[in-house]
């Protein structure tokens, strides 16, 4: 009797209560009595924290484990990635990715069924559904997310593909399409343990790297509470979840963490999916069967690992290693660098996202070459004359990235150059200046004259000079003409 007053005064607690505190994340292994946690091998080397890039597969506990470079997928580290492992409620992140492609968020309600609920085995996390209560399909997605529901995923699954056998085959369907290998298969949308519901790490970075581009599901990930809507069932709720390195009282809480989702069972032991950020570089992390506390420290581990392996930088700064310098014509004999001027750079359109991210080697490689990856643009017909102006757009710089797309940047005089005094006008200058002049006709100044002038004068006195040197010719003799004779 007292159990089942017990039960009672629980479930009133429930329905009153806004705030659900995380029971249990996943399976309570006390209750089961069956895993112990892993622990390091014997003659396992120590993790040094200063020396993070020093890591070795020993010094994590998980059986199986990955970190990639997110925007590449570039795999940084690896221990037994193929392995085919049990990978939990981290299946979740597969079930959420695809109601996040195939359901309408905004009108979308899901009717809690009796069969969602009673899926759930015994000790696995849940959420406060009743069956046929009406839930908004964004708040059962961050719900499954957030707390790790179970009910949640396969209310999700039913809603979408009428069973979970169907739901099933849709995710296998979609973890082929992400490039998934044929040792990773699911059998259902929670991660419930079965024989046959298997996958590696490396699988499962692929589908938490596909997941991580939809903001939605970063956004849910990124949290460790959740206010779920009122229903005809419940109250407001505040659905608490248990990844201790997002919560800053934990003393496992890790500063760059974005997210993202944990799972256990006996078999599975504890696995966690991490993603970080630092610098503009986002990595995600992968370990299967670890311990309690291991899913921590070996997901820091790796993540600390990785920002010592991989660079981000911006063309700008690339740029700014090796600034291209250019001479200018015409500059004061007081210019202390004798006409060399600096080029700065400025995007064109700051709000757009160039940062060059990837592994040390790739990035020196692009300093060394950045000449062809970008090409210039000179004003004008390239060749530069004083006076130039702190600012003045000398040109336009044209990055190309791997991925196809291009940025514009302005290349910019860092400082004044002043002209020579009485230096001729450049023919760009005379046009200018011509055409700011409302005059009609040229401008008469006496120097107008100084040219024709000389030519005439130089014309008289040449021909004065010829005049006075030429031999004069002799007269002809003057010779009379002979009378006509006349013959008799």
């Amino acid at each position: 009797m007292s159990h089942r007053l017990y039960a009672l005064l629980l479930c009133l607690a429930l329905i009153i209560c806004p705030v659900c505190p995380a029971f249990a994340v996943e399976a309570d292994p006390e209750e089961e009595n069956v895993f112990v946690d892993p622990t390091y091998e014997p003659d396992a080397l120590t993790w040094d924290a200063d020396h993070p890039e020093l890591l070795e597969e020993s010094m994590l506990i998980a059986r199986s484990a990955i970190l990639i470079e997110e925007s590449t997928g570039e795999v940084l580290f690896e221990k037994n990635a193929d392995e085919i492992m049990y990978p939990a409620s981290t299946t979740k992140i597969l079930t959420a990715y695809i109601a996040l492609q195939m359901a309408d968020l905004e009108n979308d309600i899901v009717t809690i069924s009796q069969n969602a609920i009673d899926l759930v085995p015994p000790t696995y996390a849940t959420i406060p559904v009743r069956a046929g209560e009406q839930v908004p399909m964004k708040d059962l997605i961050a719900a499954t997310l957030v707390r790790s529901g179970n009910e949640g995923a396969n209310a999700i699954a039913e809603y979408l593909m009428g069973n979970i056998d169907n739901f099933a085959v849709l995710m296998n369907q979609t973890a082929a399409m992400l490039g998934c290998s044929s040792d990773t298969h699911f059998t259902n949308p929670s991660g419930a343990h079965d024989e046959n519901h298997y996958a590696t790490v490396r699988d499962m970075a692929i589908i938490a790297r596909a997941a991580m581009k939809n903001e939605l599901f970063a956004s849910f990930v990124s949290k460790n509470t959740y206010e779920m809507r009122a229903t005809d069932h419940h109250p407001l709720r505040t659905l608490v979840g248990g990844t201790s390195i997002l919560n800053p009282e934990d003393k496992y809480f890790y500063g760059d963490a974005t997210g993202m989702k944990t799972g256990f069972t006996n078999p599975a032991g504890y696995c966690f999916v991490g993603s970080a950020t630092r610098g503009g570089i986002d990595l995600i992390s992968v370990v299967f069967y670890t311990s309690r506390a291991g899913r921590w420290t070996d997901t820091k581990r790796l993540l600390e690992y990785g920002f010592t392996q991989v660079e981000s930088i911006s063309p700008e700064a690339l740029y700014g290693q090796e600034p291209r310098v250019i001479t200018v014509t015409g500059f004061s004999p007081e210019d202390p660098e004798q006409g060399e001027l600096t080029l700065g750079i400025r995007a064109v359109d700051d709000t757009k996202d160039m940062l060059i991210v990837g592994n040390k080697e790739k990035i020196n490689l692009l300093r060394e070459n950045f000449s062809q990856v970008s090409s210039i643009r000179w004003s004008g017909d390239g060749a530069f004359r004083a006076p130039i102006q702190a600012g003045d757009v000398l040109g336009v710089l044209t990055y190309y990235a791997e991925n196809g797309t291009t940025a514009d940047y302005e290349l910019i005089a860092t400082r004044s150059v002043a002209a020579r005094e009485n230096a001729p006008l450049t023919l760009d200058q005379i046009i200018a200046y011509t055409n700011a002049d409302e005059n009609p006709f040229p401008r008469f100044s006496g120097d107008m004259l100084v040219p024709p002038g000389a030519l005439l004068i130089a014309f008289l006195l040449l021909r004065r000079f010829i005049r006075r040197h030429r031999k004069k010719r002799p007269k002809p003799p003057d010779i009379k003409p002979i009378k006509k004779r006349y013959v008799r």
